[in-house]
């Protein structure tokens, strides 16, 4: 790279990285791999080798001792299944944002990077810890719609651009219409096609591309299927983030938007209605919590996500955690119908919390779970936030929202609901580790395993930290600070799963 460009770059991305509320620069360049990535893997690619935004030439000192450790310090860790999205949070935590801030930006850029297991027309759960605090559960899975006239793939109410907006105007600090700024940005100027999208789209290919609206979204002009480090552009979800930034997010629940998507649906087979759309609301509940063996206390999302629930009864069990996360959640499921209203979840929560302080591993055998994504976002100060969003199979319902350019995500009439695992450990009231888990009918145990591996190894340096042999199609994301936040931030590690194509980003 030229003096030159260097100069320019170092330049670009301080200005760019100053706060929140400056959009995302573009950058032109004629290394070919770096056009590709785009504008926010540019930008992270640089954090990454200047610690934040500091490193830059030319520049006076700050001043200000806070600025000055924000933009030169250690920021938070993240950890995720999608590497872009992983850094789309790192630059919100550069530019001053907190835990929340950065796992809504997470969350929707999940939406341009990897729509097979997230979409706006999806949704998921998270929990989310402020130290002192206890944890919290934001609840806002894909919730199923009345049937109405045509409906032969049956179609879930889009949940997640109202949990992921719940959680940020809950706990975070920065103004949402930047984040969906970025996220329009993301879709519009294209995103380099990862390995595990590109893995997700071979998989389901044939099918997938019965529906010409899918086949024409993710092939090249050649007419083949995208592959890794091909770019993928999404001109109509941008339309929908631009519509979201400047109307606000109920639009797409009782405006324009909703009557857009709902006529989409229902041409597409998707039969929702407008009342569906109306009454579909994000909860928050207590998170379920378990005192661990050193006085720690491990928080968990509550029910209707209970793969929280499973996570910590093999814990409790400490026995074949396949076996009694899988057996606690099919008896669970046999004997608590799914509720999405505020008042069933809170009663859920309690009872939930029952059994696991009793310990009442249940029996029974799961089906085929479909596909997840999860990750785990830690700030400076020890917020946390660790979750699990899903479509409820494959790229959902294999169809798109009429001209929306959004994924339908599968009803949980139409499909068995995944085990989503979410959790974080606390010790004395300081954040010590988050963890998030994927992986179908193994997530549950594999956030086990890696957890307690984590927990009881102390190790500070290696991915393996967090290896669960017995749980091969498990897919985990962690983050772990030996010495808790707020603390030593020099102890701070972020893990992804050895065996998948994530991205762990921290301090060193």
């Amino acid at each position: 790279m030229s003096k030159r460009h260097h100069t320019l770059y170092s330049h670009s991305f301080l200005k760019a990285c100053t706060f929140l509320k400056q959009p995302v620069h573009s950058f032109q360049t004629s290394n070919n791999w770096l056009k590709k990535t785009g504008t926010i893997a540019l930008c992270s690619i640089m954090a990454l080798s200047v610690t934040a935004c500091g490193g830059g030439t030319g520049h006076k000192p700050l001043k200000n001792k806070a600025m000055q450790d924000r933009v030169t310090g250690y920021v938070g860790s993240i950890a995720a299944d999608e590497p872009q999205a992983a850094m789309v949070a790192r630059d919100v935590l550069i530019r001053g944002g907190n835990a929340a801030d950065a796992a809504s930006a997470l969350g929707f850029a999940l939406t341009v990077t990897l729509p097979s297991r997230a979409s706006l027309g999806g949704g998921g759960a998270c929990v989310a810890y402020r130290p002192e605090q206890p944890a919290q559960s934001f609840l806002f899975l894909p919730q199923p719609g009345a049937i109405k006239g045509n409906a032969d793939r049956p179609a879930a109410i889009p949940m997640m651009a109202r949990g992921l907006y719940l959680l940020q105007a809950s706990n975070g600090k920065a103004d949402i219409n930047d984040i969906l700024q970025v996220t329009s940005n993301l879709a519009a100027n294209g995103v380099t096609v990862s390995d595990i999208f590109a893995s997700d789209l071979a998989s389901v290919q044939g099918p997938l591309f019965q529906d010409p609206a899918m086949q024409k979204l993710f092939t090249r002009r050649d007419g083949a299927t995208l592959q890794a480090g091909d770019m993928l552009y999404q001109p109509r979800l941008k339309i929908i983030y631009d519509r979201l930034t400047t109307a606000g997010i109920s639009d797409l629940y009782i405006g324009s938007l909703a009557h857009s998507y709902i006529l989409g649906a229902q041409n597409a087979g998707g039969g929702l209605s407008g009342a569906d759309f109306r009454n579909a609301l994000p909860a928050t509940a207590p998170a379920l919590s378990l005192a661990l063996p050193n006085k720690e206390t491990l928080y968990l999302v509550a029910p209707p996500a209970d793969g929280g629930l499973g996570m910590g009864m093999a814990w409790k069990v400490q026995s074949n955690a396949l076996t009694t996360s899988q057996g606690t959640v099919a008896s669970w499921r046999a004997n608590n119908p799914v509720s999405f209203s505020k008042k069933d979840i809170l009663a859920q929560e309690e009872k939930a919390q029952a059994l696991l302080n009793e310990g009442q591993a249940g029996n029974g055998t799961l089906p085929s779970l479909p596909a997840s994504t999860s990750f785990t976002v830690v700030d400076r100060n020890g917020e946390a936030v660790s979750c699990a969003l899903t479509m409820n199979n494959l790229f959902g319902t294999g169809r798109i929202a009429g001209t929306t350019g959004i994924v339908m995500a599968a009803s949980p009439n139409a499909a068995p609901q995944p085990l989503l695992t979410a959790g974080i450990t606390t010790y004395k009231n300081r954040f010590l580790a988050a963890i998030s888990a994927s992986g179908q009918n193994d997530a549950a145990a594999a956030g086990t395993e890696a957890l307690n591996n984590l927990l009881s190894s102390g190790k500070n340096t290696e991915n393996s930290a967090i290896a669960h042999p017995n749980t091969p199609q498990g897919r985990v994301n962690a983050v772990y600070c030996q010495d808790g936040l707020p603390g030593n931030t020099n102890k701070c590690r972020a893990y992804t799963d050895p065996q998948g194509a994530g991205l762990a980003l921290s301090k060193r």
